[in-house]
C-alpha cells in the first residue's frame, strides 16, 4: 500500500499486515521465554542477524543456536510495546518496540539478573509463509544488574 492507497480493501490489507507483524513480535517474546527454539527459529528468514549486547550474530541457525546457549538455564521475561511499524513496500517493513526484559541466570556463585529496558529496531520481510524477522538490533537504554555473570555465559560473547 502506498500513500495513495485509500481503497478500503488496501486499508484493511494495511491492517492486517500490521497485526501480523505484532503477532509474530509476541511469539518471538514467548518462544524465547518458554525456550520454544524451533519455534524461535520459524519467525525468523534464513539469513536473519542479531546484534544486542551479545554480540552480533549472523544467520537464523547460528542465531537461534547462539541464544539456546546463552540462555537456555535462564528464566527470562520479554514484554515488548507501543510499537512504531513502517512499510517501506507491500513485501517489506520496518519497526521500532519498546522493551523491557528480565533475566535470571542461576550460577554456582548464586543468581545473576539483567533488568533491561530499551528497544528492539526490527526490519520484516513477507514470505510464502507470512511476514518474519530480518533483522533485530537491540538497545538498551538502562541496565540493572546483581550478582556475577556466570563463566559460561560470559565466555559466550568472547
Amino acid at each position: 500500500m502506498t500513500g495513495n492507497d485509500t481503497t478500503l480493501e488496501a486499508r484493511i490489507a494495511r491492517i492486517e499486515d500490521l497485526e501480523a507483524i505484532k503477532l509474530l513480535k509476541a511469539r518471538y517474546c514467548r518462544c524465547v521465554d518458554t525456550r520454544d527454539w524451533a519455534g524461535y527459529r520459524a519467525l525468523l528468514v534464513d539469513d536473519y542477524s542479531l546484534d544486542s549486547d551479545g554480540g552480533f550474530h549472523e544467520g537464523a541457525d547460528n542465531v537461534v543456536a547462539f541464544v539456546e546457549a546463552a540462555l537456555g538455564a535462564a528464566t527470562t521475561v520479554h514484554q515488548v510495546h507501543t510499537p512504531e511499524i513502517d512499510f517501506v513496500d507491500a513485501d517489506h517493513a520496518t519497526g521500532v518496540w519498546a522493551m523491557e526484559d528480565m533475566v535470571i541466570i542461576p550460577g554456582d556463585g548464586g543468581e545473576f539478573r539483567l533488568h533491561g529496558m530499551g528497544q528492539y529496531h526490527e526490519t520484516y520481510v513477507r514470505t510464502a509463509d507470512g511476514w518474519r524477522i530480518a533483522t533485530t538490533r537491540e538497545t538498551r537504554l538502562r541496565v540493572d544488574t546483581t550478582g556475577a555473570v556466570p563463566t559460561s555465559v560470559a565466555e559466550l560473547g568472547n
